[in-house]
């Protein structure tokens, strides 16, 4: 813990460096470390200790003689790291040796041909693709993970897709959890080596995002306060077996109909909460979103901008990195209520239309679950269905921004009887009462 805190803290030094003068491509050696900072930071000479690199686009391409930090939008590292490897950005290329472990956290990791690891590899990502010879352990949480070289150690995986390349091999054990089963070829590694647990899909998105690499929180789960997202995954082992108890197996269509409805369930009780909760709110964000879709559209496409854009900016600050968790976790959060009152506004307005319905609490219900259920089909149509799902989100999401946001102008400039939002506020009771056009916001 002591290693780690002297690291958090001079990493914390690199992070305000930028704002006292550095331009781009400026390097600082103090204390036999080298740090380079910069929109455009390319860190080309020799660094005799530990280097220390951030950017919008951040590069290291001299030879490192201890450990390698380095945070940025594009991350780039070609050079020998005879130390340990910390790297965290949007996309991350490793293609030169590294002598110790590799810490990674990111949306695309790829690990290169040139690039080996001596020690354990560590890696959270949307998709991590692995060309190279892997001395030590692999523990990587991803939706899709390509593996094309030879691992000396055990393998462990959370993850949704996994190829293989012809010249992967697996010395170790290998341990994933999956929503299926993947053919694993023997000449990767024998059948009797192989355990796989079972997990939903849509869990794994989440898992690889809400994952952190780096030794501060790997210190932190030896403490006991912290568990990596690959046992968090293999504890909903117990999905399997009550899946398995209830249909005899746990693929096919049937583990995919009970997925689907465990997961509608669990919508509908959200749903539920809300409309009982903050009925005012929620009438008036469906209101907004049937008003205003392309408006909606385009804030939601900003909100979502912010909320991600908050987990590069606190990698590139790394003592941010502990908090990427909360900010993954509020996205989720987000995503979630976006898409549910997004699926109610549309299905309350595709049934009023055929028939004028009461806004009681079991009819808001029964189309919100119509309305996931609609959308659900959707993920069948090619190519399309992705897009259509996303819109929804981004709709969803930018009509809750512009309620919330009216909401706390309102609170700034004091109540307004004539305001927006007291007009919605006056005018959400009657219509729950029926005394409003039903379906009318």
């Amino acid at each position: 813990m002591i290693d780690t805190a002297k690291r958090l803290l001079t990493v914390a030094l690199l992070a305000v460096i930028p704002s006292v003068g550095f331009a781009d491509d400026d390097v600082m050696v103090f204390g036999g470390d080298t740090y380079a900072s910069g929109k455009m930071s390319n860190l080309d000479t020799d660094s005799p200790r530990s280097a220390f690199v951030s950017g919008f686009s951040a590069s290291l391409d001299g030879p490192v003689a201890k450990d390698a930090h380095i945070a940025g939008g594009h991350v780039s590292v070609d050079a020998p790291v005879s130390g340990d490897l910390y790297a965290a950005g949007v996309w991350v290329a490793v293609d030169g040796p590294v002598g110790g472990d590799l810490s990674v956290s990111a949306y695309s990791v790829a690990v290169e041909t040139k690039a080996t690891v001596g020690g354990n590899s560590r890696i959270a990502a949307r998709s991590v693709e692995i060309d190279s010879d892997l001395a030590g352990s692999l523990l990587a949480v991803a939706q899709d993970v390509t593996i094309n070289g030879t691992i000396t150690g055990d393998v462990m995986l959370a993850v949704d897709n996994l190829t293989f390349g012809p010249d992967a091999k697996i010395a170790g054990l290998l341990s994933y959890v999956g929503p299926q089963n993947i053919e694993i070829p023997e000449s990767v590694i024998a059948a009797d080596r192989v355990i796989h647990r079972r997990v939903a899909g849509a869990a794994l998105s989440s898992l690889a995002q809400m994952t952190a690499a780096g030794e501060a929180l790997h210190d932190l789960r030896e403490n006991g306060t912290v568990r990596t997202a690959a046992e968090i995954a293999a504890g909903k082992e117990a999905v399997k077996i009550a899946d398995e108890k209830t249909f005899g197996h746990d693929d096919g269509f049937w583990a995919l109909l009970a997925g689907f409805l465990v997961t509608l369930i669990a919508y509908v009780i959200v749903a539920a909460i809300f409309f009982n909760f903050v009925p005012i709110r929620t009438e008036a964000t469906r209101a907004r979103l049937m008003a205003k879709p392309l408006a909606s559209l385009c804030y939601g496409f900003l909100a979502l901008s912010m909320l991600v854009g908050a987990v590069p900016v606190a990698a590139i600050t790394i003592v941010g990195i502990v908090f990427i968790p909360f900010v993954v976790l509020a996205i989720f959060v987000a995503s979630v209520l976006a898409y549910l009152v997004a699926a109610y506004a549309f299905a309350w307005a595709i049934l009023s239309r055929i028939k004028p319905i009461a806004p009681s609490l079991t009819n808001k219900l029964l189309a919100t679950a119509a309305g996931i259920v609609l959308l659900s089909m959707t993920h069948y149509l090619w190519f399309f269905g992705w897009i259509i799902n996303l819109a929804v989100v981004l709709m969803g999401l930018g009509a809750l921004a512009a309620v919330c946001g009216r909401r706390m102008l309102s609170r700034k400039d004091g109540p307004a009887a004539t305001g927006p939002e007291n007009i919605e506020r006056q005018g959400a009771p009657a219509r729950e009462n029926g005394e409003g056009p039903a379906g009318q916001p």
